[in-house]
C-alpha cells in the first residue's frame, strides 16, 4: 500500500490513553513515539476536510459539500442547522447528536414546514433531503463561526455557540424557533412515544464549496460527511472495514473508524485497536508493505511514519 492515512477517535486526555495503551497497545504507543509529529486538526470535520487539503473558511465547511453531495446546489453559502435534543446538565444545557432522535422524514418535513412559515419574513428556508442534516442556503456569507457538531458530544452548549458579528440575530432566530418546537405536535406525539423531542437546531459548517484534492483511491469510513466528501474529490467509498487484514493492500487509502463510547470500556477499546490495527500497521509498515503511515488520534497527537522510521528504537 502506498499511504494509509488511519484516523481513530478516542475519547479522554492523551495522557491517560497512554497510560493504558502501556498495557493493551504497545503498537499504538511505538507508532506514536517514532513518528514524526505533525499538527493534528480539532475535531472529526476537521480532520476529514484537512486530509483532503480543504483549508478552513469561516468555518470548515462541511455544509456545502454535504449539500452537493446530496442534489442541492452547490453555488453561494450554505450552513447545516442539524435538529439535536437538548438537555438540562449540572453545568447548563448539553445536546445529545441527530443520530440519537431516531426522526423519521415525515417528523421532519413537518417540522421544517413550521419553521420556515415562521421564517418566511426573513426570506429564510431549511432544506432536507434526510431527517437529520438540515440546510440554511444564503446568498451572502455572514459573519458567522460555529463548532462542527461532531466537538459538542459532552460539551456544554454556552462556550460553543456561534459568534462573530453576525452571531446574535441567528441565535435569535433559533431560539424563536425552538420556543415553537417545544409545542410542536410532532414533538408532542414523540414525548408520547417516549421519543426525545426535537427541542433545538444546531448551526455550524458554514461556507462556500470548496476545491478538493483527489488524494486518496479509497475512503473507507461512517458517516455521510465522510462520504460527501469521497464523492467531492472523486475517489471510491465504502464503509471501514473490520480490520486492516480486510483493506485492500493496494493504493492510497483513508480510514477512519467509528468513535469509542466515551462512556465504554477504553481498556477493552485499546486491546482491540491494537489486535486489528495498531500491531498490524506497526509490522506492514516494518516490512515495507505500508509505504507510509499517517496516523490521527482526532484532537490529540498526529505523526507520519516511513518504513525506516518504525526501528527508531531509541525513541
Amino acid at each position: 500500500m502506498k499511504f494509509l492515512h488511519l484516523i481513530v477517535p478516542l475519547p479522554g486526555q492523551l495522557e491517560r490513553i497512554q497510560q493504558i495503551a502501556s498495557r493493551v497497545a504497545p503498537s499504538l504507543l511505538k507508532l506514536l513515539r517514532r513518528g514524526d509529529a505533525l499538527k493534528p486538526a480539532t475535531g472529526y470535520s476537521a480532520t476529514l476536510c484537512a486530509a483532503f487539503g480543504i483549508t478552513p473558511q469561516q468555518d470548515w465547511p462541511m455544509a456545502p459539500i454535504c449539500a452537493a453531495a446530496e442534489g442541492l446546489s452547490a453555488n453561494d453559502y450554505w450552513l447545516r442547522l442539524d435538529p439535536v435534543h437538548l438537555e438540562v446538565g449540572m453545568g447548563g444545557l448539553l445536546m445529545h447528536p441527530p443520530g440519537n432522535l431516531n426522526l423519521s422524514l415525515p417528523e421532519a418535513h413537518a417540522l421544517i414546514a413550521d419553521i420556515n412559515r415562521h421564517w418566511h419574513d426573513q426570506r429564510l428556508a431549511i432544506q432536507a433531503v434526510s431527517p437529520t442534516r438540515w440546510y440554511l442556503h444564503l446568498n451572502e456569507a455572514p459573519n458567522l463561526h460555529t463548532t462542527p457538531i461532531d466537538q459538542m458530544v459532552g460539551e456544554y452548549l454556552t462556550p460553543c455557540l456561534p459568534r462573530g458579528a453576525d452571531a446574535r440575530p441567528y441565535l435569535k432566530l433559533i431560539n424563536e424557533v425552538q420556543m415553537l418546537m417545544h409545542t410542536h405536535p410532532v414533538n408532542l406525539a414523540r414525548e408520547n412515544a417516549g421519543q426525545p423531542a426535537v427541542n433545538g437546531l444546531w448551526l455550524w459548517g458554514g461556507g462556500r464549496l470548496p476545491t478538493c484534492k483527489s488524494t486518496f483511491d479509497l475512503v473507507a469510513a461512517d458517516g455521510f460527511e465522510a462520504q460527501a466528501l469521497a464523492r467531492l474529490a472523486g475517489c471510491r467509498y465504502a464503509p471501514p472495514p473490520n480490520a486492516l487484514s480486510d483493506l485492500d493492500a493496494s493504493g492510497r487509502a483513508l480510514v477512519a473508524l467509528a468513535p469509542a463510547d466515551a462512556h465504554g470500556d477504553i481498556e477493552s477499546t485499546l486491546a482491540k485497536l491494537e489486535q486489528d490495527w495498531f500491531r498490524p500497521a506497526l509490522r506492514q509498515l516494518a516490512w515495507g508493505r505500508i509505504q507510509r503511515l499517517r496516523l490521527d488520534l482526532i484532537g490529540q497527537r498526529a505523526v507520519s511514519l516511513t518504513p525506516a522510521q518504525t526501528w527508531r528504537f531509541w525513541r
